[in-house]
Order: C-alpha cells, then structure tokens, then sequence
C-alpha cells in the first residue's frame, strides 16, 4: 500500500467536506471527481487502521446523510437485497476458510463498510431523473479535463498525477500503457468504456460539443491503456448504442447470441473461452493466454473452492497448470472467479443474478419510458451495465472503478423503484 504525501491527504480532506456540506443533489459530485482524480489504492494509516480514499469518502457520505435535511426516504428493493446479501455472504465465506481468521475478518470488515456504506450513501442520492441527468453532465467535465493528463502521459511517457503519489508508468510491447490516476492501465480503459454510454446518451439528448469531445476522449482513454480487454468492451459498447432503434428487441437478440455461442463452443475444437480470449485478442502482447488458462483452472479446481472459496491462501493455480510464470500467487484477471475463490460458488451466483436483475431493469425501462429523452438516458445506464458485465471476464475490479460500479447497481434499484422527476418527490 502507498504512503500518502500533503497533497493526497488535502485532495482527500477537500472532497471530504465538500460531501459533507454541499446540498444533497450535489453531494455526487466529489464522488465523481474521486473516481476520476484521486487513486484509491493510497492509504492513510490512523491508529494502526488504513483508510483508503473510497473508505473515507464512504463513511463521510454515511455521517453527512444524518446531518442533511433533505435527504429522501428510499424503498429497499430486490436489488438492494442482492447487493447486501453478495457482499455480505462474500465476506463470511472468505473470514470462514482463511488461515489468518482475525487478519481476514479485519480485512473484510473495512471491504464491507467500503461497499454497504459507498452503496447506501449512492442509493440515498440517486432518487430522480434529474440525479442521472447531473451524473452524465459531470462526467462529461470530469473527462475533458481528465483528457490532458492522460494524453501527457501517453506521448511523453510520464504520470502528472505523481503529485499525489501516483508515479508509476506501464509498458508493454513498447508501448505506453496509460493509466492517470487508476492502479492499473486496464482499469482507466474499463472506466472509460463503461462511462461513455452516458456521456454519448446525454450528447443524444442535448446535443452538447462538450459531451461529443468527452465521448472521443473515452474512445481515446481506451486506445491509450493499450490493452486488448477495454478495446473488445469498448466494441460492444458502441455496437449495443448502434441498437437503440432496436432496444425493444433485446430478448431476441440475446437469443442469438447465446445460440451463437454454444455454436462456437462446440463447433470449435476448444473452448468458447479460448475464442474470446486467444483469438479475439487484438493486443499482440496481451495476456489473453493467461486468461484462457484462468477458466480452464477453475473448471478443473471446482470442486476445491465451490463451498466457500480459498480464503486468504488464494488460489494456486499456476503452480499446477502454468508453472513457468515466476508470481507469488495466481492473478485472477477474472471479476467472476474472483468472488468465487474468495467465497465459492454461492456469492458468485448472487452476483451474476445481481448485474441480470440490474441489466433487466435498466433495459426495461429503457424500452417502456415515453419520453425518447428517457430512453436514451436510461439506454446509457444499460449499456454501462452490460460493459461491465463483459470486462469482468478480463479484469477484477479494484480501486475507484468499484464506486462506479455500486453507482451503476444504485441506478438500477432507483430504476426499480420507479423513477420520478424533481418535483414529484
């Protein structure tokens, strides 16, 4: 874990007070701005404790909710349940079945107030049309003046977010892989990839220069992290945008695919998943390879970690199917595997059901909104879910990209809950 400098510590205590003063429909705001600017991966250590930025932001936003007067009474549906129940069901299994019980239920216990209180604060300000309107509007902002930081980087190989103790700089192949302020070039990729369809489904709607150069400079954070799993994301991104005439028939369409895809499972001599992660790979220098192997490692050690999951031993994977990689443990670069060597079978399930309740929902609307204002807004929230769901196959989520993440679940349950304009509520 980095040590923070004066500058992370002040970034962090501003956006803090901002949460904790500004009124409520703007509370989003620094939650956004942390997203984009500030590194997650830093901690500040207070009494033996460490305290990450998503930590602090979290428990400042859950004690600000008791102080404003306007915050609304929100209804806890079946998404909200799903949420709580992964997270909570996940932290349980992984406590259970590690060497360290007390390590890891201290571990867990600052992963479960990260995400409950993240995703109860979020839930309390996404209550209106408007509040997706104003998360589109600044992002758009956040993006372009994200945009000279990550071009910098790119050409000139050097991170200016060293300032607040983010100096790292990835190559691969030659190339510059750039990553700004986020742990890892694919997570600045998946970020942009995931955020783009609300940036591009606010342009649809206002027709804003602003949110047309915000979408091309997505398109560009994506290019510039110089990995092949943000590009296949972005792919299917704009090719689910290019279906909004067609959103109404959604069902058929997955149909297909799924028919598509048992084609090429067993049309091929391998697998589906060395398709998409061998043959599909567009990065010459990619570790799709390693992916494939991934899969194939868990299918044959499932009955190792179905119950509950390894704990904190981890996975050893490599030792026994690629031995020739010199690592002190397996990477699981799958979001999916992830959740299940951590907690088995049981939390994995809840969160496929999670992301295909919250990818229902969203597209639902989506469809039925009279409004084309509305549905496109909500076609965007719908399609960041679906890039989501497509790069965990490819990354597991640490760091800020996990706010955006409880941000897109909190849409869906707003949506759930029957979405209304300001002066409604």
């Amino acid at each position: 874990m980095n040590t923070p400098n004066l500058y992370y510590v002040a970034f962090v205590t501003i956006l803090s007070l901002l949460i904790f003063f500004v009124k409520r429909e703007n509370k989003i705001v620094p939650i956004i701005v942390a997203m984009c600017f500030l590194p997650a991966d830093i901690s500040i250590n207070l009494a033996g404790l460490d305290f990450q930025a998503v930590r602090v932001l979290a428990i400042t936003g859950m004690l600000s909710l008791f102080f404003t007067s306007d915050v609304p009474e929100v209804r806890f549906n079946e998404i909200d349940k799903l949420f709580v129940g992964y997270i909570s069901l996940l932290a349980l299994a992984y406590v259970l079945v590690s060497v360290n019980m007390f390590g890891a239920f201290i571990n867990q216990a600052g992963r479960f107030v990260d995400s409950i209180f993240l995703y109860y604060f979020l839930r309390h300000l996404i209550v209106t049309r408007e509040d997706l309107n104003k998360i589109a509007r600044v992002f758009i902002w956040c993006i372009i003046f994200l945009s000279p930081f990550i071009i910098f980087e790119f050409f000139y190989g050097e991170n200016l977010f060293s300032i607040v103790g983010r100096d790292k700089i990835s190559v691969r192949g030659g190339e510059i892989r750039a990553a700004g302020s986020f742990s890892h070039p694919i997570l600045l990729g998946s970020f942009a990839a995931a955020v783009l369809p609300m940036i591009w489904s606010n342009y649809k709607v206002s027709r804003k220069k602003r949110a047309l150069l915000a979408s091309a400079f997505c398109i560009l954070f994506v290019f510039a992290c110089s990995s092949s799993g943000p590009i296949v994301c972005l792919i299917s991104c704009l090719i689910l945008l290019c279906f909004f005439k067609y959103k109404e028939h959604s069902k058929t369409i997955v149909r297909i695919g799924f028919v598509f895809i048992l084609f090429i499972h067993f049309v091929r001599e391998k697998s589906f998943w060395h398709f998409i992660y061998v043959r599909l790979s567009i990065k010459g220098s990619s570790t799709g390879y390693h992916r494939y192997n991934l899969v194939e490692a868990a299918i044959r050690e499932f009955k190792n970690w179905w119950l509950a999951g390894y704990g904190d031993i981890g996975p050893d994977w490599h030792d026994k199917y690629w031995s020739w990689a010199h690592a002190a443990f397996t990477d699981v670069t799958n979001h999916y595997l992830l959740i299940g060597v951590k907690g088995g079978v049981l939390p994995m399930i809840l969160f496929v059901v999670l992301c295909y309740k919250s990818l229902k929902i969203l597209g639902k609307y989506a469809v039925s909104a009279d409004a084309v204002e509305d549905q496109w807004l909500w076609w965007g929230a719908t399609v960041m879910m679906f890039t989501h769901c497509v790069t965990f196959l490819s990354v597991a989520y640490f760091g800020q990209i996990t706010m955006l993440l409880y941000m897109t679940f909190a849409i869906a349950a707003f949506t759930k809950g029957g979405p209304v304009n300001e002066g409604e509520r």
